[in-house]
């Protein structure tokens, strides 16, 4: 296995692409896997009779709505404990909880929300009905929906069709659909099986809906003049809502009244039959004056060289990139994304003074990680065969950089290109959200 690390200034002022340096090579790879999800179900234990709990609660959730303040009563000897307020039972402990008489239940801040699937009542005859979203009370919350808006049309469902042995990353235009200006700090997305990614953006020219796959107008770079901001978005079939650290709790996007939008789609087909390209994401409204801070997207996009080099059959090697960090600030959450022949991931964070610390790690291609950095989530150990990541809140400064790898090994007998292929392209995209600086580095 050898190492690589490639000058690519000049490279860079060819392709006039936004100032970041370079280490290597790298393209983009995830692949979903719809058997493993990331949820938590907040179940009530039992006690001797547990009477109704009380506490302080904030206000409001970040969904806009009201916590309640006490826990339910329990019934019986053997009765359920109370739940429901935010905190909860004898002296308001902070977490969900139990009322006098019943055990605790803290809540697991990395899958704070129940697993949201399943509870539609569509039939399809496609697989994967259970990736369906039931919307949000329009109070607190608004639905895109990507996919066929009649099951029993053939001419909707044909549009949003894919055979078997099709792989492709097409768009599809949308608007969103709030008619006046919001912010939000959550959401959730599901896809049906197939979905590799799925990239949002919102555009200041008009689009056209209704009219099915189109052409893209980004091509998942960043570069186009005309995107006003990314909207919420996966790197795999299900992308489960979290909960906003207090340290983070003024930090918020906003959504232009019925943006003009597309939404880019990769999906392939490895199966013996037809399946729809289709997705649900809820986004969760934040009151305005709530929003203090706008985070920025980390789009850290490595190995283009590969356009015009492919990685060969044979080649074993880490290919290396690099993107400055031009101010102070901190790194909220960090998502890496490879293809099939990936078989590591790590970021770094490297100091001015020179030292480096990493940061980030996954090794399954069809589990890509997302890693929240706060006070509150508590990220899995490294080790040398599951993802992991360090916790806590994860502060930088200027003259700092974020550095990124990926091991490939090309064991098949085609050359790998940057392309939107699973098996037979290649990717080593880092992405997440800053404050502070602007980390949007296109490497080749």
């Amino acid at each position: 296995m050898k190492n690589t690390k490639v000058n690519l200034s000049a490279f860079l002022l060819a392709l006039a692409v936004s100032a970041c340096g370079s280490k290597g090579d790298d393209k983009d790879t995830n692949q979903p896997d719809t058997n493993t999800m990331n949820n938590t179900t907040n179940t009530t234990s039992t006690g001797s009779g547990g009477s109704s709990g009380s506490g302080n609660v904030p206000d409001k959730m970040d969904d806009g709505s009201k916590p309640a303040t006490s826990g339910g009563s329990g019934s019986g000897s053997n009765g359920t404990a109370g739940m429901g307020g935010m905190t909860a039972g004898m002296g308001g402990m902070d977490a969900m909880m139990a009322g006098t008489g019943g055990k605790m239940m803290m809540m697991d801040p990395n899958a704070p929300y129940p697993d949201p699937r399943g509870a539609c009542t569509i039939d399809s005859g496609f697989p994967d009905d259970h990736a369906c979203l039931v919307a949000p009370d329009p109070k607190v919350g608004m639905q895109i929906h990507i996919g066929p808006s009649d099951y029993n049309n053939p001419d909707e469902v044909n549009k949003y069709i894919f055979k078997p042995g099709m792989e492709s990353s097409e768009c599809v235009n949308f608007h969103t659909p709030n008619n006046e200006d919001i912010y939000y700090q959550t959401f959730e997305l599901s896809g049906r099986a197939g979905t590799h990614h799925i990239i949002d953006t919102m555009y200041h020219t008009d689009v056209q809906d209704g009219g099915g796959f189109v052409a893209c107008l980004d091509g998942g770079t960043g570069q186009n003049s005309d995107i006003i901001d990314n909207l919420p978005g996966a790197s795999k079939a299900y992308m489960a809502r979290t909960l906003v650290a207090p340290e983070y709790a003024d930090l918020g996007r906003q959504i232009p009244a019925n943006a003009a939008s597309q939404a880019d789609m990769h999906y392939f087909n490895f199966t013996d039959g037809d399946i729809l390209r289709e997705f649900w994401m809820n986004i969760y409204f934040v009151p305005k004056d709530q929003v203090k801070r706008t985070g920025s997207q980390i789009r850290g996009m490595g190995g283009l060289s590969w356009l015009f080099a492919p990685i060969e059959p044979g080649t074993d090697m880490v290919y290396q990139y690099t993107c400055p960090i031009d101010k102070d600030g901190s790194i909220v959450q960090l998502l890496g994304h490879y293809h099939s022949h990936g078989k590591r991931f790590t970021a770094y964070l490297s100091h001015a003074g020179g030292d480096r610390e990493k940061v980030f790690e996954m090794y399954d291609y069809l589990d890509p990680k997302t890693y929240q950095y706060d006070t509150i989530t508590t990220n899995p150990m490294f080790s040398d065969t599951a993802g992991g990541a360090v916790s806590g809140v994860l502060n930088v400064k200027a003259g700092d950089s974020l550095d990124w790898e990926c091991h490939i090994i090309n064991d098949s007998d085609t050359a790998l290109t940057y392309v939107n292929e699973v098996k037979t392209g290649e990717m080593c995209n880092l992405w997440g959200e800053s404050i502070g600086p602007l980390l949007n580095c296109v490497i080749p």
